[in-house]
């Protein structure tokens, strides 16, 4: 009897311990996951600080030349900037709940604040993708705009050379006639 009592315990300590490497699995798994978005978060915002520094270094817009401030542009940097706070703090976030990760000793417990952080990356993951979504298409909506106005222009850029061709020939003339 007490053998298989001992048969019993010995096999409930192997069950718990292979889901205890499972959930450790898991855990490193989804610790390799945090990792790499983190890196290409990382990535994504050096990326887009060097745009912002070359867009700087390239010199003001045509519109300031002209002695117009854009509002846009502006307006612009300060989102990508509070853009990039935000994923610093996301980042200290992160850190925070591995380590609270890691303190849970209980395996549920530690499951479910996994599954909620998840799925809270997940829902962060769709709302970042709507937004680009969105940016696109009003940057769809600008060019269309832009190219309205461009075909405007062109019969006026052409309107505008015929008249100096004009005043060139006539100029010509006078000058035959002379």
């Amino acid at each position: 009897m007490a053998a298989i009592l001992q048969e019993k315990k010995e096999k409930k300590e192997a069950k718990k311990k292979a889901m205890q490497e499972e959930q450790a699995a898991k855990l490193r798994k989804i610790e390799e996951e945090m990792a790499r978005e983190k890196e290409r978060i990382k990535k994504e915002e050096e990326e887009k600080l060097k745009e912002v520094k070359e867009e700087e270094d390239e010199g003001p817009p045509l519109e300031r030349r002209r002695g117009q401030h854009s509002g846009n542009r502006d307006g612009e940097m300060e989102k990508r900037i509070s853009e990039w706070v935000a994923n610093l703090s996301l980042g200290e976030e992160e850190e925070v709940t591995l380590k609270k990760w890691e303190a849970e000793k209980d395996v549920l417990k530690r499951q479910a604040m996994e599954d909620e952080q998840r799925m809270e990356w997940k829902l962060a993951m769709m709302r970042e993708k709507k937004r680009r979504v969105e940016a696109a298409s009003e940057a769809v909506k600008e060019l269309e705009e832009v190219q309205k106005l461009s075909l405007k222009l062109t019969p006026q850029v052409d309107l505008e050379r015929k008249v100096e061709i004009l005043a060139q020939s006539v100029e010509r003339l006078a000058k035959i006639q002379e």
